[in-house]
């Protein structure tokens, strides 16, 4: 139920980030800059991309306030920060990814 709650989380901030309105003007800014492989704006359109450098902020900041057994690795008794931080964010990265591709295929098929 953690690993769930925790993917929740970082999909939910991804998907704002990527689709909405309230970051645009942000992701119209960093487009000025290049839209190439290696730029921000191309962090800020890949789910997957976007998704594990979630899932290292997410898992931080619930460590740093005591919150670390919601994190997925935390849940399994990892104490080690630095591991628990960079295998999360590998989590993270493939659980949001996983959940972007069940969305559109469902509304591809109901649409």
């Amino acid at each position: 139920m953690n690993t769930l709650i925790f993917l929740l989380i970082c999909y939910g901030a991804c998907n704002n980030l990527i689709y909405g309105s309230l970051f645009e003007g942000y992701r119209n800014f960093l487009a000025k800059f290049g839209t190439g492989g290696y730029s921000l704006y191309k962090l800020f359109t890949c789910f997957m991309c976007l998704g594990t450098w979630m899932g290292f902020a997410v898992s931080l900041i619930l460590t740093h306030f005591g919150y670390s057994e919601i994190t997925p690795l935390g849940s399994l008794g990892v104490t080690n920060l630095y591991l628990m931080t960079f295998l999360n964010g590998l989590v993270s990265a493939g659980g949001v990814w996983l959940i972007h591709t069940l969305q559109e295929t469902l509304e591809r098929a109901f649409s």
